[in-house]
């Protein structure tokens, strides 16, 4: 309870005091640290682990990396969890990875782990992938990207918006043009509203809450 309202530091005074602690303790303490900013406590709390991690614990893990800008980190975490602990990623764990690599400017490879994920990647990411391509300036890849994504679902006004902007800052006018056009003839579906913190959509696949 502490951990999730923020008071790190009395979530650790109960922590330290318990003479055990199980799986749910270690995981509420490591997510706790990561979502709160405190990556480098979190993993260093992650390696004195005295049980077997989960599949909870990996994402506070590459929370905690993505947070953190340890790209390199949350590589070989994520590796390791197939290898290591014989725990299978699931689009949770994927997403941590994709927002980690698109925070950070690796595009491409956040493209390519969404191309050869074996779960189906959901509209969530690929909305991930298309505003980080604005934001580093990759227009092939968000064309791809909103391509992808438009196969999934309507393109909805926020995502014509981004990929507009893309090809108004490539300089692309005849594609911007070419959008206008299929836009007044086909429309685009309205989005609902949705809050958005530090630069992540808070929808329940795309970050893990804390219970």
């Amino acid at each position: 309870m502490y951990a999730k309202c923020g008071r790190l530091d009395l979530a650790m005074q109960v922590f330290e005091s318990m003479s055990t602690r199980d799986i749910t303790c270690w995981n509420a303490m490591i997510v706790g640290l990561s979502v709160h900013g405190y990556s480098h406590k979190a993993l260093k709390l992650f390696d004195s682990m005295k049980v077997e991690p989960d599949h909870v614990t990996f994402l506070g893990v590459l929370i905690a990396c993505s947070h953190g800008g340890l790209v390199d980190e949350g590589r070989s975490y994520f590796s390791s969890m197939a290898a290591d602990y014989k725990i299978v990623p699931d689009v949770k764990h994927y997403g941590c990875m994709i927002d980690m690599l698109c925070r950070y400017g690796k595009v491409a490879e956040a493209y390519q782990m969404m191309d050869d994920m074996p779960v189906k990647a959901n509209s969530v990411l690929w909305k991930m992938v298309l505003a980080a391509c604005r934001v580093h300036g990759q227009m092939d890849l968000a064309k791809k990207a909103f391509h992808k994504l438009h196969e999934l679902m309507p393109a909805d006004d926020g995502d014509v918006i981004t990929i507009s902007n893309v090809y108004a800052e490539a300089r692309r006018w005849d594609d911007v043009e070419h959008l206008r056009t299929r836009i007044t003839e086909h429309g685009v579906r309205k989005h609902a509203a949705h809050s958005q913190v530090d630069g992540f959509v808070n929808l329940s696949t795309a970050r893990p809450q804390l219970q």
